[in-house]
């Protein structure tokens, strides 16, 4: 059993096996991708998150105005935690329609 399995990592290179739990920091993967239309299209806001309440974020940008933006089941939200640098792309409503962690 244990030479089958070794082959069909050999095959695949090794791809399972990176597969099989040994899976890097969650916090190091970025799911939350802005489409060309949001880039475009809509407002975005740079800072700190200061505060997770809810359904609303409170992002603090680099002037130090504090931003309250909601966020729903249909926003795209990177896995992140008070105090991670963020950029949210945001409607005229204040409503995030991806919510990302950005790099320091």
């Amino acid at each position: 059993m244990l030479k089958i399995l070794m082959f069909c990592l050999t095959l695949l290179g090794g791809s399972a096996y990176a597969t099989l739990g040994f899976a890097d920091d969650p916090m190091d993967e970025k799911s939350a991708s802005p489409s060309l239309g949001e880039r475009l299209m809509k407002d975005s806001i740079t800072g700190t998150l200061m505060k997770m309440d809810g359904q609303y974020y409170v992002i603090q940008d680099e002037d130090g105005k504090q931003h309250r933006v909601h966020v729903d089941k249909s926003t795209k939200l990177d896995k992140m935690i008070e105090g991670d640098k963020v950029k949210a792309y945001i409607t005229d409503k204040g409503h995030a329609t991806t919510l990302q962690r950005k790099e320091e």
